[in-house]
C-alpha cells in the first residue's frame, strides 16, 4: 500500500502531470464538443465514464488499490467524486453554445476560485497582494461573461457552476490526499462518474454509431488517464504550484478550436484570458515570495 501523501510534496513530478493532463483534456473536451452536436450529453459522459475507469484502475491497482478507511472517508470520497461529475457534466453542456477557446479561457479561472478557497477551507495565508490579483482575476471573469459580451448568459451559468464544482472537488483532493492514496481518490472519483452518468443516460439514451462509439471509447480511456494524473498532481503538490500550469490549456483550446471549426476568440475572451493567466501567474508569484520569507526566518 502506498504511503499517504503528507511525508513529502513531489513539486516536479506533480508540475510534469498537470501538464500531461491539460493537453490530454483539451484533446478531450474538442471531442465532447464536437459529439454534443450529435449526441445528447449524458450519452457521451456515460461512454466516457464507463471507459474512463479502465485506465484509473489499472494505474490503481498498481499502487495498491482501494485502501482501507472509515465510513467517513468513504462518504467523502464520494461527495468529492460527485462535486468532480457536477463540474464536468455543467462544463461539457457549455461547450456547445461557445466556441472551445471562449470555454476554457472561463475555465482557466479555476485557480484563483481555489486560491480564495484556500484562504477560508484550507486555512492557507493569503496576503493583500494575492488578494488583489484575485478580486482582478475575477473581475476579468466577470468581464468576459458579462450580459451582451460574446458568451450566452445560460452558458455562463454553467460554466461558473462547473468552476465552483471543480474548485470544491480539488480542495477536498488536496485536504483527504494528506490521509489517502491516490488510487483510492481516483477510483472513488471513477466509480461517482460511472454511477452518476449510467443514472442520467437512462433518460435521453441513444446508440451511436460503431464509428463513433469507437471515438467515444477513446475519449474515455484518454479522460481516465488525466483524471488520474490531475488527482495526482494535486495530491502531491500545493495548489498554488500547480496554478500556472493549467494555463497551458488555452494554447490547446485556441489550435483545436480554430483547426477544428475555424473558431478564433472573441476580443474580450482574448483581454479577459490574458488578465486571468496574469492574475494567476502573480498569485503564484507572491507565494513563492512569502515561502521564501517563511523558510529563511525558520533558519
Amino acid at each position: 500500500m502506498n504511503t499517504p501523501a503528507h511525508q513529502h510534496d513531489k513539486p516536479l513530478l506533480a508540475i510534469a502531470l498537470i501538464v500531461v493532463a491539460v493537453g490530454i483534456w483539451a484533446t478531450h473536451d474538442a471531442a465532447a464538443k464536437w459529439y454534443a452536436a450529435t449526441y445528447p450529453v449524458f450519452v457521451i459522459l456515460f461512454w466516457r465514464s464507463l471507459f474512463g475507469t479502465l485506465p484509473v484502475f489499472a494505474l490503481a491497482s498498481r499502487q495498491g488499490g482501494l485502501q482501507r478507511m472509515s465510513l467517513r472517508l468513504h462518504l467523502l470520497c464520494i461527495l468529492r467524486g460527485t462535486f468532480g461529475f457536477c463540474a464536468f457534466s455543467s462544463f461539457v453542456f457549455a461547450l456547445p453554445m461557445m466556441p472551445l477557446a471562449d470555454a476554457i479561457a472561463v475555465g482557466m479561472s479555476a485557480p484563483i476560485f481555489i486560491t480564495a478557497a484556500s484562504a477560508f477551507v484550507l486555512k492557507e495565508h493569503v496576503g493583500p497582494h494575492r488578494w488583489g490579483a484575485v478580486l482582478v482575476g475575477f473581475a476579468a471573469v466577470l468581464f468576459i461573461v458579462r450580459p451582451g459580451g460574446s458568451i450566452p448568459w445560460e452558458g455562463a451559468a454553467l460554466l461558473l457552476f462547473s468552476n465552483t464544482m471543480f474548485t470544491t472537488s480539488m480542495l477536498m483532493t488536496r485536504r483527504l490526499g494528506r490521509v489517502l492514496t491516490t488510487a483510492s481518490l481516483s477510483i472513488y472519483t471513477a466509480l461517482a462518474f460511472a454511477v452518476l452518468s449510467a443514472i442520467a443516460v437512462i433518460f435521453v439514451w441513444v446508440t451511436p454509431s460503431w464509428e463513433d462509439w469507437l471515438v467515444l471509447v477513446l475519449v474515455g480511456l484518454m479522460a481516465g488517464v488525466a483524471q488520474y494524473a490531475m488527482t495526482a498532481a494535486f495530491r502531491i503538490a500545493p495548489s498554488s504550484t500547480l496554478a500556472p500550469f493549467e494555463y497551458t490549456g488555452v494554447v490547446w483550446a485556441v489550435v483545436l478550436g480554430f483547426v477544428i471549426w475555424g473558431e478564433w476568440p472573441s476580443r474580450d475572451v482574448w483581454i479577459g484570458a490574458t488578465v486571468i493567466v496574469f492574475s494567476g501567474l502573480y498569485i503564484v508569484y507572491r507565494e513563492r515570495l512569502a515561502a521564501q520569507r517563511r523558510r529563511t526566518a525558520a533558519a
